[in-house]
């Protein structure tokens, strides 16, 4: 690229004789193999001869011009191959993480729905021996193995309700657990389990 951008600038002009190899290589620090390499590529775009006897001679300030425009391209075109790249991998990195996310998503909203099909409300009547008790009082997870996570009263829905909080009738207990279970809290509270005769 050097020995080119001087021929195009006129410090070498055609027909002068360029250094030999050895002093070009000790010019640009590089070895004699790595000149030899340089000289045969501006030998093969026209721009230099190397003449057996007579060393380098300057051919062509016009073909030193294309190959610096060709060399240019090339860069630019290395360096947007290289950006491509570095593109594909940031969006590789990026599927994957999206491809995470997708799976949490999808394992937490499975989890959801489990839970809400076996989410109920069940209302206290007016005869129910549990009114007045607290919900602690009551154990009702011991005694039925539901839980209840909410109790709804009068509008207002209280979520993990305190265990002193005293069960009034016509709260709406929402509770989570077995079929089995809410039909045994459904039977001590004094309701007939779902599908059953009130009769």
């Amino acid at each position: 690229m050097d020995i080119a951008s001087r021929v195009t600038t006129g410090e070498y002009r055609r027909g002068d004789r360029l250094f030999g190899r050895s002093s070009l290589a000790g010019l640009y620090k590089v070895s004699p193999e790595t000149i030899r390499r340089a000289v045969a590529l501006l030998h093969s775009r026209g721009v230099v001869r190397a003449v057996a006897g007579s060393g380098i001679v300057v051919e062509s300030e016009g073909a030193a011009s294309r190959y610096l425009e060709e060399s240019k391209m090339g860069a630019a075109l290395l360096e947007l191959e290289e950006e491509i790249e570095r593109l594909l991998g940031e969006r590789k990195a990026l599927e994957a993480r999206l491809e995470e996310a997708i799976v949490k998503v999808l394992h937490y909203t499975s989890g959801t729905i489990t839970t809400m099909r076996h989410v109920e409300e069940v209302m206290i009547p007016a005869d129910s021996a549990l009114v007045g008790k607290t919900l602690g009082g009551a154990d009702l997870r011991n005694n039925t193995g539901a839980t209840v996570i909410g109790i709804a009263r009068q509008g207002e829905e209280i979520f993990s309700p305190d265990p002193s909080m005293p069960i009034r009738v016509q709260d709406l207990l929402i509770v989570v657990g077995s079929t089995e279970a809410k039909d045994r809290l459904r039977a001590l509270v004094g309701m007939p389990p779902r599908g059953g005769d009130s009769a």
